[in-house]
């Protein structure tokens, strides 16, 4: 490629690396207003699950801790600890994490592979810069979220592959730290730890067993640390496990997998987002059959594979939506692998002449940002969620009713199923916070089809334990199946339609409804 066409090609690139970037900023922006109520469905359960761990600083309260990815939630509230902090800083917050840790992880990604590279063009600055913006857009596709890359950058930032008892030392903290955060991540720490030795360390012919001695050791111990302070965590809180829960029956959706009138599917979704990357590593596999072991190439297609296979599971189960998140342990290994073997970073076993690695060349480079920046391409509103004077009108009258219920039954408490927002910025005040049945738990059991949490929903409900229940308006019409014509939510809906809307309107009738908030009181 001549020195014009390589210019050009590093120019488009950097082209589409910050037109990328630009698009996630400003895809975020929308979500930083100060509109008092969720922009999105799960907001409320997650500001509330971070002012759990924060409450006692906050506002002298001792709740019980969240059960569900605290990791998320001790990141989360740091904000909280501002006095009198508004909700559109927790909202800006949260998009810094997003940003800023994607590009922590993909900088120390970036720089490791750099400083094993061969090739004399790892110096180049604009290269070392270029690669960190893809390894940004390309983390951001899942997306993969803040708290487990948290989890992971200490070892691509002190892994060496001469100093063994220090890399287990930081994989076991790592480890402890994924125990607080996504149950498919335990491993994870391990799991990179083992990739970068196989990526590093050749394989003499004579020793296997020493080799995978440390291999064994990694995952041991990231594994049992990882599970052990999970396990501490929840019997200190008193939660339920619910990945071994008897309780707890998840079905599994295959229609997920392939494309459909809903969705367009797993497998194509997630073989587009890798096709690029793949592409990277089994090239330089073909050119170096001769020069890497074959056990090393195996043990790597094992990781991502097994990592794969992980993801699709957990994309499979309801509740796993219909995105490419639960892909993000395949995708971070998936983008490991590839900046090695793109830079000619993965040790040899038997040396042979330098080439040209493939992520030095800027038409490859080009190739590899299309994905990343098309999927970056935001798809929300801008003026969606804003503050307005109907939002405060709102506000006022929710305040009354919930005023006159506290004058008149002071000894039922309030339910807030969702909105429990307005209670951490002290929009709404309530004293008598009730921890249990919040909206992310309810419909985690619903999914589940829990019976015997919902028998005590249920019981709680029959006895009018709760003056009045705060919600999203609900309804009890269900959604119909059909495999080529669905709502791709149909499950969702109706577990919580049968588990939730049901049951509370059975025994509790609205008497406010506006701004997509429905408060209900006891039948009498």
């Amino acid at each position: 490629m001549s020195k014009n066409n390589k210019k050009l090609f590093y120019a488009i690139g950097y082209i589409l690396a910050i037109t990328g970037i630009l698009f996630k900023i400003y895809s975020f922006t929308s979500s930083i207003t100060n509109y008092p109520f969720t922009i999105d469905w799960s907001e409320a359960g997650r500001i509330f699950a971070a002012y759990q761990v924060y409450s006692p600083v906050m506002d002298g309260k001792y709740l019980s801790l969240p059960w569900l990815d605290p990791g998320r939630s001790i990141l989360d509230g740091l904000v909280l600890l501002i006095p009198n902090v508004q909700i559109w800083v927790y909202r800006l917050w949260e998009s810094i994490l997003f940003l800023g840790i994607s590009c922590l992880a993909s900088v120390f990604a970036i720089r490791k592979v750099i400083s094993y590279s061969r090739s004399p063009d790892r110096y180049k600055k604009g290269l070392a810069i270029l690669l960190t913006l893809w390894g940004m857009l390309f983390l951001l596709q899942g997306p993969i979220y803040y708290h487990v890359l948290a989890g992971i950058i200490p070892i691509l930032w002190f892994y060496d592959e001469k100093r063994p008892f220090r890399n287990l030392i930081i994989i076991i903290l790592c480890s402890m730290w994924q125990g607080l955060c996504r149950v498919n991540w335990f491993m994870m720490p391990a799991a990179i730890g083992i990739l970068l030795h196989v990526l590093r360390k050749p394989l003499p012919d004579t020793r296997l067993l020493n080799y995978a001695k440390w291999l064994l050791i990694y995952a041991v111990s990231g594994g049992v640390s990882s599970l052990a302070t999970y396990l501490i965590y929840i019997k200190a809180t008193g939660n339920i496990i619910p990945f071994i829960n008897p309780s707890m029956k998840y079905p599994f959706l295959r229609y997920k997998l392939w494309p459909n009138s809903g969705y367009v599917g797993l497998i194509p979704g997630i073989v587009l987002l890798s096709f690029p990357v793949l592409l990277v590593i089994f090239y330089v596999i073909w050119k170096y059959r001769k020069n890497l072991h074959w056990i090393r190439i195996v043990t790597i297609m094992c990781i991502l594979g097994l990592f794969f296979a992980g993801g699709t599971l957990v994309s499979m189960r309801v509740g796993g939506g219909y995105d490419l998140h639960n892909y993000d342990t395949y995708l971070i290994l998936l983008f490991i692998t590839g900046c090695f073997f793109g830079l000619d970073s993965a040790y040899l076993d038997k040396d042979r002449p330098l080439e040209k690695p493939l992520l030095t060349n800027p038409g490859v480079l080009v190739l590899i940002l299309l994905i990343p920046t098309i999927m970056a391409y935001p798809k929300t509103d801008i003026n969606t969620f804003r503050e307005n004077p109907q939002s405060e009108q709102t506000l006022q009258e929710i305040r009354a009713v919930l005023q006159n219920s506290i004058d008149s039954q002071a000894h039922q408490p309030v339910l807030f199923i969702d909105q429990r927002q307005l209670l951490v910025f002290h929009m709404l005040r309530d004293e008598n916070i009730y921890v249990p049945y919040e909206k992310i738990e309810l419909m985690e059991m619903a999914m589940a089809n829990n019976q015997e949490y919902k028998r005590q929903f249920v019981s709680d409900l029959e006895n009018d334990r709760f003056s009045l229940i705060i919600s999203e308006p609900l309804q009890i019409w269900k959604k119909h199946f059909d495999p080529n014509l669905f709502d791709r939510d149909w499950y969702e809906n109706n577990a919580w339609v049968d588990s939730v809307a049901i049951p509370i309107l059975d025994y509790y009738t609205p008497v406010y409804v506006n701004e997509g908030v429905a408060i209900y009181a006891p039948k009498y």
